[in-house]
């Protein structure tokens, strides 16, 4: 498609991305119900007991059981990880986790790399194959089974991202609910992305993803030249911008985006974003978004050794990354935390770019990331419940158990091509056209989302399954002894030292990437005891709160 031009005012201010490494957004805090009480006033006795004077006090959910403190001016991380620690104290906290907006580099878009880590242009085989990903997937196939129906049709599907531009690929109103939509980076009703560029900005990455879910069958100029054909074609996206760039994470506006996807009624949560370190509050709110009926899908992340948040949740469907030959892209995390893969790598979407003289130009181009593979997904599973339709499913199954039928059906119907890793990348590829022609169950399959024996990252408010999570493929002994000699502590003393630190030690090494990667090495080259004096010593010097450093210099 040609480049066609636009006109929009630069945003009104700055980017503040480079002082945001990490930075307290709030602490999330979990109430104990107080039914005698009025739960308002509960909750801002419990902060002003924790000392946290002039924190503002707002509800996540209508009974104040769940709450936000939001600082009014900027703290430090270990002073926000000691309040988190004097509320834990309180007999009416159940649990209390710090919210981060942090920088994770890895989400922006890179070019495929080659293994002297030379940058590689796209795969050829994709130069003129517009839809191959779709092809791949077999969306078109899908099509074909709706008849004279729209695929997607009146699907809503919520969209936590960078917001939205007026892009061709996506510029049918009546499809893209802005209006549903918000901007809980600048408190604003209209989440329209204002494209801000700068160091590790990410602009226009919401019309990217968002064209993949549902840009109209092929492409806004009927088919001629680049083009963007989404999974959907007729879905409804919900733009929700929850970060001013996906290199920037924020925990809490994808707490506030998920709970707005849940209250605009939307059937499916595509999360091309996500970071190194759970949150407590996200988890909560996933679990809220799929008791209500929706099917989450989640980026798997991109160039790190193991899966993110929130797609290591076990509530997402966490999806890697494949390319036009039916391989792994291979900046696609892996690990047994991957639910499924779809195409990522050279996929066509459509981007939106602005001048410092506020000209847009909107093109037509390759992507490479696990975004993209997310964005097919979500398209997918858009298609599955327009094909059956969002009432029959609840009827049958009750909203909540919606998504459990989803993943079940989706890892039974995907194609695994020869020598396909399962272990690492899920049981295949999905398959848009089998996922659909797949009989409903008469019953919800129990037990667990995943089968026992894969990784569940559980949000048990001891942090030893995020910590787990850092180090894939090591065995999980090894993980505890270290972590019992940074802490010095017995076997026996382990489950209630890794209580109360566990979760700020595994928020330090994710924020430090050049700390966890040697502690991975030498996790497998020297003794557990060798590696902890270093880990410990570095974890001392980094910042931590006054508790967990009186502990590690005992």
């Amino acid at each position: 498609m040609p480049p066609s031009s636009g006109r929009q005012p630069p945003p009104s201010r700055r980017s503040r991305i480079a002082d945001r490494d990490p930075r307290v957004e709030a602490i999330y805090v979990q109430l104990e119900t107080a039914p005698r009480r009025d739960p308002r006033l509960n909750a801002r006795q419990v902060a002003r007991r924790a000392g946290l004077i002039g924190w503002r006090v707002e509800p996540v959910v209508d009974d104040w059981t769940e709450v936000e403190l939001v600082p009014r001016r900027r703290v430090q991380p270990s002073t926000a990880w000691d309040a988190a620690y004097r509320l834990r104290a309180q007999p009416e906290v159940v649990h209390a986790h710090p919210m981060f907006r942090y920088l994770v580099p890895e989400n922006a878009d890179r070019p495929t790399r080659k293994r002297s880590g030379a940058e590689a242009p796209h795969d050829p085989a994709t130069a003129t194959e517009y839809d191959w990903s779709l092809r791949k997937a077999n969306v078109l196939a899908a099509w074909q089974l709706f008849g004279s129906l729209p695929p997607g049709g009146g699907v809503k599907v919520g969209h936590p991202d960078t917001g939205y531009t007026a892009h061709p690929e996506l510029a049918d109103a009546a499809r893209i609910l802005a209006a549903d939509g918000y901007d809980y980076e600048e408190d604003d009703p209209d989440p329209l992305d204002p494209l801000a560029d700068g160091r590790l900005q990410h602009p226009g990455h919401g019309t990217s993803t968002g064209s993949v879910i549902l840009s109209g069958a092929g492409g806004a100029v009927g088919g001629h030249g680049p083009f963007v054909s989404g999974a959907a074609p007729h879905a409804l996206l919900v733009p929700i911008r929850t970060t001013e760039s996906v290199v920037l994470f924020s925990m809490r506006g994808l707490r506030r985006a998920l709970d707005h996807a849940r209250s605009a009624a939307v059937s499916v949560i595509s999360i091309s974003l996500g970071g190194p370190f759970e949150g407590f509050g996200t988890h909560r709110a996933m679990r809220r978004a799929v008791d209500a009926g929706a099917i989450i899908v989640a980026a798997a992340g991109n160039q790190v050794g193991f899966v993110v948040f929130p797609a290591a949740f076990d509530e997402a469907i966490a999806v890697a990354a494949s390319n036009i030959h039916d391989q792994p892209w291979t900046g696609s995390s892996r690990g047994d935390a991957v639910d499924i893969t779809a195409p990522g790598e050279s996929v066509w979407r459509a981007r939106t770019v602005r001048d410092r003289n506020g000209e847009l130009t909107f093109l037509v181009e390759r992507g490479n990331g696990t975004s993209y593979a997310t964005a097919t997904m979500a398209g997918i599973a858009a298609l599955w419940v327009s094909y059956h339709g969002a009432s029959t499913l609840a009827h049958k199954y009750g909203a909540a158990n919606i998504a459990r039928v989803f993943k079940q059906l989706l890892q039974a119907t995907c194609r695994t091509p020869k020598g396909w890793n399962t272990e690492d990348y899920g049981p295949g590829i999905v398959d848009a056209a089998a996922l659909l022609k797949a009989r409903l169950p008469d019953v919800v399959r129990a037990r667990k989302w995943r089968d026992p024996a894969r990784a569940a990252v559980a949000s048990d408010g001891t942090g030893l399954e995020a910590l787990i999570h850092l180090f894939p493929g090591e065995r999980r002994a090894r993980i505890e002894a270290l972590l019992a000699a940074i802490l010095k502590v017995t076997e026996r003393e382990l489950p209630r030292a890794v209580q109360l630190f566990g979760e700020e030690i595994a928020f330090q090494l994710a924020m430090r990437p050049a700390l966890l990667e040697s502690s991975r090495r030498s996790l497998t080259g020297i003794q557990s005891r060798t590696v902890a004096n270093s880990v410990r010593r570095r974890l001392a010097a980094s910042g931590t709160s006054r508790r967990l450093s009186a502990r590690l210099r005992r």
